[in-house]
């Protein structure tokens, strides 16, 4: 913090709190703040599990920046969180309230004395990679270590999921790892929102799959936060990607995005497996209906391609109901990427698939600062397009994550959570000269 910054601080003493309404002075940090939180007794559908309540502003650690929220992206993971499933995210700390959220765009309000890499007043990103602090000192230390990729960490985190603390508030404290500077081409509320999908993506097909010129990439949910930005990333590495959506509309629009072609799932019912299905009891015809539906799917791919062709890689992250299909089209020595399970999480396939065609199944979480920073340049670069169909007002977040859990969003989503609600602002030169006053 500047020498002017710390004499604001210390003369103007420390406010209570900074309204809904109010901007505030970069470096004077409250004692308290507004956020969203999930609470114990009130698990269930997004509607119900967010609450807005008034907590303490975190602490800034040596090596963490205070970010002063201006908006948040719409993420699934709030959607699990709220609904306690597959686990309480109380068992993961000792909290009594979770304050979710995963990502954000904001200004920089506070620095840790051993912090080089942003000051107060920078415009930033929030990325949600918590890594182990002490994960660089390799072997040395860590009978655990087997790479210098800090994911292969036990003790990383998922911000906002796996930690207590949070975006969705006024405030939040993040390693200075977690900092990137924002697209200054962006609003506020669009460099909010792909930061968790996009940068999942990357990772999924860039680092994971490691897909290459002319490979055919099927990715599920094409129209969503993340088939969005992989859509976009096939198109840049050269590789010919089909969506599969839930619609017409959703089809025709991820053609704008890239794709070669598309398959509308809802016209080939039978293909997913339910609690009930592909297991001992399953009936032959719920089998036969399954197998029917699969080979379906891979003649409209082979349509849409012109030859009998099948999937490099597979684009995962629906898991129970997708994945056994998942497996079956993939084509030999392909690869399934996933990174998620929204449909459930104990996976039912014919791994005579798997073997005999020697497929490979790649998992994948989030990504690390590596990762983040070369996606994101794409993003500076404008060689990828920020997809934010829909920003939301500060009080409707909680309906901004009912939407998402009905699949009523296109691409991604963002939340205000900066002074008066107001979109289509790029600085903190115009947030302040709106708030001067």
């Amino acid at each position: 913090m500047s020498a002017i910054l710390k004499n604001i601080q210390e003369s103007a003493g420390r406010p209570q709190s900074y309204g809904l309404q109010e901007y505030g002075t970069p470096g004077v940090v409250p004692e308290r703040m507004q956020a969203w939180v999930i609470e114990k007794d009130r698990f269930g559908e997004p509607l119900q599990a967010l609450v807005e309540r008034t907590v303490p502003v975190p602490q800034v650690g040596d090596n963490d920046v205070l970010v002063r929220v201006m908006a948040v992206g719409v993420n699934y993971n709030t959607v699990w969180a709220g609904l306690g499933q597959p686990i309480s995210v109380f068992n993961l700390h000792d909290q009594d309230y979770h304050v979710p959220g995963s990502d954000a765009s904001g200004i920089v309000w506070q620095v840790g004395k051993n912090v080089r890499n942003c000051k107060v007043g920078d415009e930033v990103i929030v990325t949600c990679f918590k890594q182990c602090l002490e994960h660089g000192n390799g072997g040395l230390n860590n009978p655990n270590f087997t790479s210098f990729d800090p994911m292969s960490s036990q003790n990383h985190a998922i911000m906002g999921y796996e930690t207590p603390d949070g975006t969705y508030a006024q405030f939040v404290a993040v390693q200075a790892q977690q900092i990137l500077p924002k697209p200054k081409h962006l609003a506020w509320e669009d460099a909010a929102s792909y930061i968790l999908t996009y940068f999942t993506a990357y990772r999924m097909l860039i680092t994971q799959a490691q897909i290459k010129p002319g490979e055919l990439v099927l990715i599920w949910g094409g129209a969503g936060g993340l088939g969005t930005y992989a859509l976009q990333l096939c198109r840049e590495v050269g590789a010919d990607a089909i969506a599969v959506v839930s619609s017409e509309e959703k089809g025709k629009f991820c053609m704008k995005l890239g794709a070669i072609g598309y398959i509308n799932r809802t016209e080939f019912k039978g293909y997913e497996v339910t609690d009930t299905e592909f297991n001992h009891y399953e009936t032959a015809a719920n089998n036969a209906r399954r197998n029917q539906m699969m080979k379906a799917m891979g003649k409209r791919i082979w349509e849409i391609c012109g030859q009998k062709r099948s999937p490099d890689v597979v684009f995962e992250h629906s898991g129970r109901e997708t994945f056994a299909t998942s497996v079956f089209l993939a084509a030999r020595f392909g690869r399934i990427v996933i990174c998620g399970a929204t449909t459930g999480y104990e996976l039912s396939f014919d791994v005579r698939h798997l073997w005999m065609h020697q497929k490979r199944i790649l998992g994948s979480h989030y990504a690390n600062f590596l990762d983040c920073r070369q996606a994101n340049t794409l993003i500076t670069k404008r060689k990828v397009d920020v997809i934010n169909s829909r920003t939301y007002a500060y009080n409707d977040l909680p309906q901004a994550h009912h939407d998402l859990y009905n699949n009523k969003i296109i691409g991604n989503a963002s939340v205000l959570i900066m002074p008066g609600d107001i979109a289509g602002m790029k600085t903190r030169e115009e947030i302040e000269e709106r708030f001067s006053g």
